[in-house]
């Protein structure tokens, strides 16, 4: 039996040299999201999005300098 597919949204609102970055990964299906703040936070809201995305009303991040 083959898992569903999962679509996301992932949104880069900055990037902090080579490993940092900070953004909000969506779920499309549920529309929540999750911010992020470096590669492996990003990781894990991918990873983790079975168990849950987190809140549907994530802040959004300011715009990048």
């Amino acid at each position: 039996m083959t898992a569903p597919i999962r679509s996301f949204v992932v949104r880069i609102y900055r990037r902090h040299g080579r490993a940092g970055i900070d953004g909000v990964v969506e779920d499309v299906k549920t529309g929540r999201s999750r911010p992020f703040h470096s590669i492996a936070e990003l990781w894990d809201a991918l990873r983790g999005a079975r168990r849950s995305l987190g809140r549907k009303d994530a802040p959004s991040l300011p715009p990048a300098d």
